[in-house]
């Protein structure tokens, strides 16, 4: 291709009635265009004209085009692309702003960099758009940012962000607090960000207070998160406004974001939050009826959340009439409640079985067998049996870690055995009907056939297994017999 034919191409780009033929002429040539000739039409006016006008099926064709032969031509970034976009980005039209926040995705996303003043453009005139790929702008500024963080510039337009509507600045707060997430020592830098995001959890705005609880939560996961937070007395904060005496509609709007604050908070300081908060715990023992199915599924999962830590299952260990309670009801539970929450519950009965990721002593596996023995009234896991036998996958899996947590004690292998059937249910491959089911599963045997624990019958048996493979299918043979009918 030429540069005249380039320019007939984008001149009928730009017209309404030519530009879907044109659009599949130029995709059809991209073969014969060259690193010139594609940087003529980068800077045509008539592309600028199709991409102001043109829908999305079109702008996606175009960013097919555009972007794949960008990664092509400078598959490390360059001038010539990067002012492409810078073009896209500060267009009047946010269409076209877009699809330069498309093209920044798709340099960033395949290691080819981006200049720091097209960062900046997506900051000021990408994150305030109301109409915007929120997960793709997110994700670019979360690989992008970290490098130039801390300069003064960046803060000062993200700050200026911060003036736009409630929608757009819980962006901004999902962005420091990723940002924060990922690289701990940038939180005094984001704390103007976050102070903001404080002031809007005062505001009386139930779905306000929703989303910045649920992005407070990323803060959380660091030992540095949590400081900030306990700093600025957001557990009791959240404790007393959002933890209601009697449950309201307003209250149970924001109580599943507020629960799972301070259950995340539990996992991160557990020995320390709940010795300072333990009449949150109270109040999920509470929320365990089935009257009310959804705030009973966010109940099991706090529970579980406290539950999965060794601290965690010794504090519960101490709510003994209040357990007891929990775990004699759970199997009634488990059995009646919609298929939605099943999977909820048995995780949440995973994590409080599970050895968790510290070497198991004695006294937690104590509790966990006593806790097992409350619920069941055996010494078996025949309740596990019956859930692996459900056909559903999401169930299959869901019992099969529930398994394979029960089994890194020594009770569990001893219950194990005890359960008739249970082995040749788990080695029948003739179930295995899901790939994700069977890879587990066969994880699962390979765990159990290094039990010292097991007979030499059923711990034979589970090798096998493991020798075979977790997809192995015996070979049916056919033997043809002469003379038969014909």
């Amino acid at each position: 291709m030429d540069v005249n034919q380039l320019e007939q191409l984008m001149r009928h780009l730009a017209i309404k009635e030519t530009r879907t033929n044109s659009l599949d002429a130029l995709e059809s040539k991209l073969d014969d265009i060259d690193k010139e000739i594609y940087e003529v039409m980068l800077c045509s006016e008539g592309l600028f004209k199709f991409l102001a006008d043109a829908n999305s099926d079109q702008h996606t064709t175009a960013s097919r085009i555009i972007y794949d032969k960008a990664l092509e031509f400078y598959p490390k970034g360059s001038v010539v692309i990067d002012q492409f976009i810078e073009r896209c980005l500060t267009h009047p039209k946010n269409t076209v702003k877009q699809f330069g926040l498309r093209g920044s995705a798709a340099m960033v996303y395949n290691s080819a960099a981006i200049s720091t003043n097209n960062i900046q453009l997506i900051i000021l005139h990408c994150l305030p758009m109301k109409e915007v790929f929120v997960n793709t702008l997110l994700n670019v500024l979360v690989i992008c940012l970290p490098p130039i963080f801390t300069e003064p510039a960046v803060q000062k337009n993200l700050l200026s962000v911060l003036t736009s509507d409630e929608t757009v600045r819980c962006r901004v707060y999902e962005l420091a607090c990723t940002i924060v997430e990922q690289h701990p020592a940038y939180l005094p830098v984001a704390d103007p960000i976050i102070k903001r995001a404080l002031i809007d959890l005062d505001k009386d705005d139930v779905l306000l207070q929703t989303s910045v609880l649920q992005i407070l939560t990323q803060l959380l996961t660091t030992k540095e998160g949590y400081d900030y937070v306990e700093a600025h007395d957001l557990f009791r904060k959240v404790c007393t406004s959002f933890i209601p005496d009697k449950v309201t509609p307003y209250a149970r709007f924001v109580l599943p974001n507020a629960l799972k604050f301070l259950a995340s908070a539990a996992l991160i300081q557990p020995a320390l939050f709940l010795a300072r908060y333990p009449e949150w715990v109270q109040f999920i023992f509470e929320l365990t009826s089935p009257e009310d199915p959804m705030l009973m599924a966010i109940a099991y999962d706090c529970l579980g959340m406290v539950g999965s830590t060794n601290e965690g299952k010794v504090f519960l260990n101490y709510q003994k009439a209040k357990m007891e309670k929990f775990l004699k009801e759970f199997p009634g539970v488990l059995h009646s409640t919609l298929e939605a929450y099943k999977v909820r519950l048995i995780e949440c009965l995973t994590n409080l079985l599970s050895g968790g990721n510290e070497p198991i002593d004695n006294m937690i596996s104590s509790i966990t067998q006593e806790w097992y023995e409350a619920m069941t009234d055996s010494q078996d896991l025949e309740m596990v049996h019956d859930l692996f036998k459900v056909p559903f996958p999401n169930i299959k899996m869901a019992a099969l870690k529930l398994l394979s947590a029960i089994v890194d004690h020594r009770w569990g292998q001893q219950f194990f055995q005890n359960t008739a059937g249970f082995n040749e249910l788990l080695l029948n491959r003739r179930m295995d009907n899901d790939v994700n089911v069977a890879q587990f599963k066969y994880d699962v045997i390979k765990k159990l056939s290094l039990s010292t624990t097991l007979e030499s019958f059923v711990a034979n048996a589970l090798k096998q297994y493991v020798s075979d493979g977790a997809f192995y299918r015996k070979a049916v043979v056919e033997v043809a017999i002469e003379g038969g009918d014909q």
